[in-house]
């Protein structure tokens, strides 16, 4: 088994690739804690160590985002100018190594039988390659690309394409069976036991769901396990709330979009942004309300982002619902173009407040591990505009 080894030489990689922002972090920062930092690592690099202070302006990167240019959607509306963080590394080797080591996976393991290489061109290893750059290792990058794309999984087959066989009707059971392929079941009866194990193996899915799961226990304590767990099983429960308005036929009011929303989003491939870096952040750091607080802002800002450049996608026959930027527009009765408005403001406003939770929490709480996990967040929002805006998945 291999556990997280501290901060070793994937902090020092994530201080090479932010340190150039380090000027325009440092006018943001908060010098309280930069006068009691931990104690600082030997950190190798590539040619000497890092033995100064460590601060927060370290792993702040940059402090601030950019607005990304406006550009014009295949629904037919303009996206206008995002406020998000350009993405921190662009390696586009290492990004297809992983994709190619995910697709042999999948392929073993029966997920994405039937479009396989639509899969490969949508490129989830090149998503993972993006939001986890404090790493250059392929194996750790990979647990993050198939954690990426057995959500994707999900979503499809279950929830969402009506042409890859999902179905609103039996979604909440499928949901439920898919429960005991991340928390196994113990049924102490052998004829139902056997009965229920064959049952895992029987779907996709769920077979994948089990193989995810034991590989993060490869890397991750317990307790960052139980994390993960916890967060892929939160996933399901929005889930069943958006079969239940493909059924009825309406539209939520957009309130109720964002607070359920903000669950089915990347939070559940958050989990893993210190298990990816070979590190943890103890539990009673992570559980920190406003921790819990900046770690959904982020996950929410990602998923609204997703919203804008799915439409196009979504607002296809059988696929989903077209997501705020639709249920905006009919609640409002705005135009579409109104409501892909309205929508970027509320991203670009989450993005902000993320910021500034970020740097408030940096300047209270003196933990390397901690600013990591947030400056992981803030590499997140970068790469997943990245992997976006490039991702033939949204290529209509």
């Amino acid at each position: 088994m291999t556990n997280p080894t501290g901060l070793g030489t994937s902090a020092a990689r994530l201080v090479e690739l932010l340190k150039s922002n380090r000027e325009q972090a440092a006018a943001h920062s908060t010098p309280n804690a930069a006068t009691s930092p931990p104690k600082p690592p030997q950190t190798p690099l590539s040619k000497g160590f890092v033995t100064g202070s460590i601060t927060p302006t370290t792993f702040l990167g940059p402090s601030t985002s950019v607005n990304q240019p406006p550009f014009e959607s295949a629904a037919g509306v303009t996206i206008p100018s995002l406020y998000c963080p350009d993405p921190v590394r662009i390696d586009e080797d290492l990004g297809n190594d992983v994709n190619e080591r995910l697709m042999d996976w999948a392929e073993k393991i029966g997920i994405f039988s039937e479009n396989l290489d639509s899969v490969r061109a949508f490129n989830y290893g090149r998503y993972a390659m993006l939001v986890h750059p404090d790493t250059d290792d392929p194996d750790r990058i990979l647990l993050a690309a198939q954690s990426i794309a057995i959500l994707f999984a999900v979503d499809d087959h279950y929830c969402d394409d009506e042409r890859a066989g999902s179905d609103p009707t039996i979604l909440g059971r499928r949901l439920a069976l898919a429960q005991p392929a991340l928390d196994p079941a113990y049924i102490l009866d052998p004829e139902y036991d056997a009965q229920y194990k064959a049952a895992m193996k029987s779907d996709p899915v769920r077979v994948a769901l089990a193989a995810y799961i034991d590989r993060v226990a490869e890397y991750g304590t317990p307790v960052q396990v139980d994390r993960v767990r916890l967060g892929t099983l939160t996933l399901f429960i929005p889930m069943n709330w958006e079969a239940t308005w493909r059924i009825t036929g309406g539209v939520p009011p957009a309130w109720e979009y964002l607070a359920v929303r903000q669950a089915n989003s990347a939070a559940p491939c958050m989990t893993l942004i210190d298990i990816i870096g070979g590190y943890e952040v103890r539990g009673e750091l992570y559980s920190i309300p406003a921790v819990r607080r900046a770690t959904m802002i982020a996950a929410s800002a990602t998923v609204i982002l997703n919203d804008l450049y799915s439409m196009a996608k979504e607002a296809k026959q059988g696929i989903a619902d077209g997501g705020l930027p639709v249920i905006i527009a009919a609640e409002t009765g705005c135009s579409l173009q109104e409501g892909t408005n309205r929508t970027a403001e509320i991203h670009n406003n989450l993005v902000r407040e993320f910021e500034i939770a970020q740097r408030e929490i940096m300047s209270k709480v003196p933990s390397v591990e901690l600013w990591r996990y947030l400056a992981g967040l803030h590499a997140w929002l970068g790469g997943n505009r990245e992997w976006h805006s490039k991702s033939a998945r949204y290529k209509t």
